[in-house]
């Protein structure tokens, strides 16, 4: 993934030399920087890197807390059909490492996992990870400078869904819950994350970018 990142974004300055847009956004799923290389009058392509870096969340689920590390970075091969003036519609790949490691912990001495509640001490966890496919289909729209548009400064915006459902497993840990869990508690506590992530169908995307056109 970096290796494929790295030569994509040495394409994308090498290619910035010819007719098209350097653009840096923000929003969902973080930050970008991309280029968009227009094709005809109707028809560009874009590239882009996206990530929101490293973040530690909280999270409550049926009244168990959660502490968790996010991950997620993304490469975008984007297809733009402008359908009408600045409108268009967009289609592509997504390329990602988006993942997430929870860690809940008990509460007073307990914790309740699935329909059960365990004894747990300060070293006991309900590990969780939660990662999303690799390759995903991305479906969106969005406003911008059409292809064939005057050079400058402009403002785009896209909103899209990668299409994907996440994988996730669990397990738990430390002196009293390893061993002590049922399976079948494990498998209803992932099954009520996995229904909080798949809500969405993917991972989307809302993000507001400034370009410059050479």
């Amino acid at each position: 993934m970096k290796q494929l990142a790295s030569v994509v974004l040495t394409a994308t300055f090498a290619a910035s030399a010819a007719a098209g847009d350097l653009y840096l956004g923000a929003g969902l799923p973080g930050l970008s920087v991309g280029y968009a290389h227009p094709l005809n009058d109707r028809f560009s392509l874009r590239a882009d890197l996206t990530t929101i870096g490293r973040l530690s969340k909280g999270k409550t689920e049926d009244g168990l807390r959660y502490d968790g590390d996010i991950r997620a970075d993304r490469l975008g091969l984007f297809a733009d059909w402008f359908v009408a003036g600045k409108f268009r519609l967009t289609g592509g790949l997504t390329l990602h490492d988006a993942r997430a490691s929870l860690a809940g912990r008990g509460n007073g001495g307990t914790i309740t996992i699935g329909d059960t509640t365990y004894v747990a001490g300060p070293d006991d966890r309900l590990r969780v990870k939660v990662k999303y496919p690799t390759v995903m289909p991305y479906l969106g729209v969005g406003f911008g400078r059409p292809p064939r548009a005057t050079g400058g400064w402009g403002f785009m915006f896209d909103a899209g869904l990668s299409m994907g459902k996440p994988k996730v497993t669990g397990r738990a840990t430390g002196p009293l819950l390893s061993n002590a869990v049922a399976q079948d508690d494990i498998d209803r506590e992932l099954e009520d994350i996995r229904d909080d992530f798949e809500r969405i169908r993917g991972i989307p995307q809302l993000n507001f970018s400034v370009h410059y056109r050479f």
